[in-house]
């Protein structure tokens, strides 16, 4: 089963999400996010947060449609996203793809895409996705597949220290066991030389981000 969580974030209206959303998912809208899936044309089964970012008006259609609300104190320790990815898990799905949480503060965007270190989420394929471009991260063990086309740009980020053991194959620039170091910019904008590519993690955290179509983007290097 897959999960499909809305946040709030602010980002440009956006059709990508249709290449994800399927009838047998599970939607959950993170709190003001379940309006977001509204204007979508998503009907979410469960709005999960303190509900602080709701509107009202938001909130009666979904009741009227016998979505679920699971509301958590305004004072607490998780952002709404973090308690949406949480109680995905505990639902038993195998993938999660989040939306919309990109943009708006800087402290959500980065606190957000370190929602995908969760201990609760290792051994699940989790992925934010922006428009054309998709985030997700690598346990050291693991091996991720990336299906794109030539020339998708692919940025390999170190998160919490030095990733250790990083093997690449299908990337202009292959990697064979390297070390990227955490804060150095090593890893950022290799290229796929094929279709598909594989990055493999011996130790640490490793995010991915994948840019399909984005080859000839400029660049501030």
């Amino acid at each position: 089963m897959r999960a499909i969580i809305v946040a709030s974030g602010q980002t440009n209206e956006d059709t990508q999400w249709r290449r994800w959303a399927q009838d047998t998912d599970l939607i959950i809208g993170a709190d003001g996010g379940a309006a977001r899936a509204l204007a979508w044309g998503l009907r979410p089964h469960l709005v999960i947060g303190d509900m602080d970012s709701l509107p009202d008006e938001a909130q009666g259609k979904l009741t009227t449609l016998g979505c679920r609300f699971v509301e958590h104190p305004r004072a607490k320790d998780e952002t709404d996203l973090e308690l949406a990815l949480t109680h995905a898990a505990e639902a038993g799905v195998q993938e999660i793809v989040i939306l919309g949480a990109l943009g708006g503060r800087l402290d959500h965007t980065l606190a957000n895409v370190l929602l995908l270190t969760l201990p609760q989420l290792t051994g699940l394929s989790v992925r934010i996705v922006n428009g054309d471009e998709e985030a997700l991260v690598i346990r050291g063990g693991e091996t991720v597949t990336l299906e794109g086309q030539q020339g998708d740009l692919v940025s390999l980020l170190p998160l919490g220290g030095d990733a250790c053991g990083v093997t690449t194959t299908g990337l202009t620039w292959p990697l064979q066991g390297d070390i990227l170091r955490f804060g150095f910019s090593r890893g950022v904008s290799n290229v796929m030389a094929e279709a598909v590519a594989r990055i493999k993690l011996e130790r640490g955290y490793l995010m991915v981000i994948h840019a399909i179509g984005e080859e000839k983007q400029e660049t501030s290097d």
